[in-house]
């Protein structure tokens, strides 16, 4: 199967910001905008999740949002409209009833992550329910323990043992993500990616860290992941997108070759 490359887009209040540590949320652009943008390069595949702290957003920065979106589904459902490749989107996720919502929506898939320790039948109903390739989990981690809740609460599970747990459950795919490498542009966890991705038999998306192009073949050589992610990169970067799939193809990854309008 083709490795994939996937921009991933962090919300907050209707825009997107750029994380850094979990905790430094910069406002750095509009989602409409990008998503056309992402639809024009025809990239693999949009991750977008909200980490707002309500599903209603914070309109006291009217200047900068969208007028018709006033919650995470509003905004969904925007976003729907202006794509045209794979959309996976997450954030607040805690019911299977949301889940149906977001995939009502336009979502291809559903991100979860905290949901999943607020109520452990969660992911079992939800595959029951949606399927298995409906359903990505994001574990969250930092010195091998999960997090949740934004990176706040630390769980009782190390990585591996989470990410057991969620292929045990039948969980689609895993977006696996250093917390202590987020915004920092270090490079990929290559050591914690490859011992998931060894012991699961689902796909393994590698994310945190990403600063040049460089990071994504060392990801796929190294840890063999089935892809790799990155926000800030395709944010900063002219054509960006663009080339770093150049890169990987001189690289001899096998990757989609397919590009958009640039």
């Amino acid at each position: 199967m083709k490795k994939r490359l996937i921009p991933c887009i962090f919300l907050k209040n209707g825009m997107i910001v750029r994380s850094e540590d979990f905790k430094i949320h910069q406002i750095i652009g509009n989602p409409i905008n990008q998503v056309k943008r992402f639809s024009d390069w025809a990239v693999d595949e949009i991750i977008y999740i909200d980490i707002s702290e309500s599903n209603k957003y914070d309109n006291r920065r009217d200047d900068h949002k969208i007028k018709t979106s006033n919650s995470k589904l509003d905004l969904l459902s925007e976003i729907s409209k202006n794509i045209f490749v794979p959309l996976a989107f997450g954030g607040g996720i805690r019911t299977t009833d949301d889940i149906q919502r977001v995939l009502q929506m336009g979502a291809d898939k559903v991100v979860l992550n905290s949901g999943m320790f607020f109520d452990d039948l969660l992911l079992t109903q939800a595959v029951e329910i949606f399927g298995s390739q409906a359903l990505v989990a994001c574990v969250d981690y930092k010195d091998n323990f999960v997090y949740f809740e934004h990176g706040r609460s630390k769980s009782k599970y190390t990585v591996d043992q989470w990410c057991s747990i969620l292929e045990k459950q039948g969980i689609g795919e895993i977006l696996l993500n250093d917390i202590s490498r987020d915004g920092k542009s270090t490079g990929y966890d290559l050591k914690t990616i490859s011992m998931i991705v060894d012991m699961v038999n689902i796909p393994v998306i590698a994310l945190g860290g990403a600063g040049d192009y460089y990071d994504f073949i060392e990801c796929f050589e190294e840890s063999d992941p089935s892809a790799v992610a990155a926000g800030n990169i395709f944010h900063f970067k002219e054509h960006s997108y663009y080339h770093a799939k150049k890169s990987l193809e001189q690289a001899n990854i096998d990757i989609r070759k397919e590009y958009g309008v640039f």
